[in-house]
């Protein structure tokens, strides 16, 4: 008989490769009587694995994401083997400088990882569907309804030769809705992204928007496919203390009343804590800490996480 310890050490091993069936886990090894020790911990072994044994159960899972600058066998990794899970209804922060890889992770989720940026190697789970492998997402239709990206330059993301309304319906219209329908859809969601006047600005130009106006519209067509997922890249950046607040307290309130699972990039954990319950810490493309809100800012175990908090502001009240 198999020593029961060897078992429960055979399936330990197996839920942290990710093997996603038990019956795997108990196929018996050659090395019963004398296993193997533990290989010594890596980059992407010790990277936070996912909250749940099996991956499909989560929203979004990534495991041993390798991202190079460029195709060349020798270009230098911008992302070294991050391991990241999200349950539904989670918000987490990976928060970073420009060169962490955060905004790399990020991009690859949405399917909008610039040239000649690409991905090296592992997998990246929506929904339990593999992402790593699919084609570029278009910027002008998103690829996937259940994933919405909030982008750093609001204004420059939109599309200046048509109005608001235009590109709020025209994705309505391609789900299915009838004109009027997409139109009366399309004044809810403004409403409900915090715009004064939505009538009014569904036919304006983008270029007749302030900054604060733009990054609303984005969130109403956010929201329009019902996302599973949001992904917002630093979505403040361009806008003033005072709006960014406003964006950040709107961000808040739609992912606790509607339960969205969101992605934050940014370069402040103060940010992050503002719309996050967890954030992951990003350096030099590996994460570096993962924690709660309330175990960063009482006791962040990581220099550059302390680099971060001390750059920033005190505990933000959420």
């Amino acid at each position: 008989m198999c020593d029961a310890r060897a078992v429960l050490r055979r399936i330990n091993l197996a839920v942290r490769a990710g093997i996603p069936s038990a019956e795997a886990a108990l196929t018996p090894p050659d090395e019963w009587l004398d296993p193997a020790p533990p290989a010594a911990p890596t980059a992407e072994t010790t990277a936070p694995l996912p909250s749940h044994w099996f991956r499909s159960a989560a929203v979004l899972d990534v495991r041993g994401l390798r991202i190079a600058a460029g195709a060349r066998p020798d270009a230098p990794l911008l992302v070294n083997g991050i391991s990241l899970s999200i349950t539904r209804g989670e918000a987490v922060g990976l928060v970073g400088d420009a060169s962490s890889g955060a905004l790399e992770v990020a991009q690859c989720i949405a399917g909008l990882l610039p040239a000649p940026a690409v991905i090296r190697s592992g997998s990246i789970l929506f929904n339990g569907g593999e992402l790593v492998g699919l084609p570029p997402r278009p910027r002008d239709r998103p690829r996937y309804a259940k994933i919405a990206y909030l982008p750093r330059d609001p204004l420059g993301s939109l599309d200046h030769g048509v109005t608001v309304g235009t590109q709020l319906t025209a994705p309505l219209r391609f789900l299915g809705l009838a004109k009027t329908a997409a139109y009366d859809r399309s004044l809810a969601l403004l409403d409900q992204a915090g715009v004064e006047r939505p009538e009014h600005t569904f036919t304006s130009y983008p270029h007749q928007l302030s900054h604060l106006v733009a990054q609303r519209v984005h969130i109403a067509a956010s929201l329009a496919g019902k996302p599973d997922l949001v992904v917002a890249d630093n979505p403040t950046d361009t806008l003033d203390a005072s709006d960014s607040s406003d964006i950040l307290d709107l961000l808040r309130v739609l992912q606790r009343d509607n339960g969205l699972t969101m992605i934050m990039v940014t370069r402040s954990i103060s940010v992050a804590a503002l719309t996050c319950q967890r954030v992951a810490v990003v350096q030099a493309g590996a994460i570096v800490e993962y924690a709660s809100v309330a175990e960063l800012f009482g006791s962040p175990k990581h220099p550059y996480s302390r680099e971060l908090l001390s750059a920033g502001q005190a505990h933000p009240t959420v």
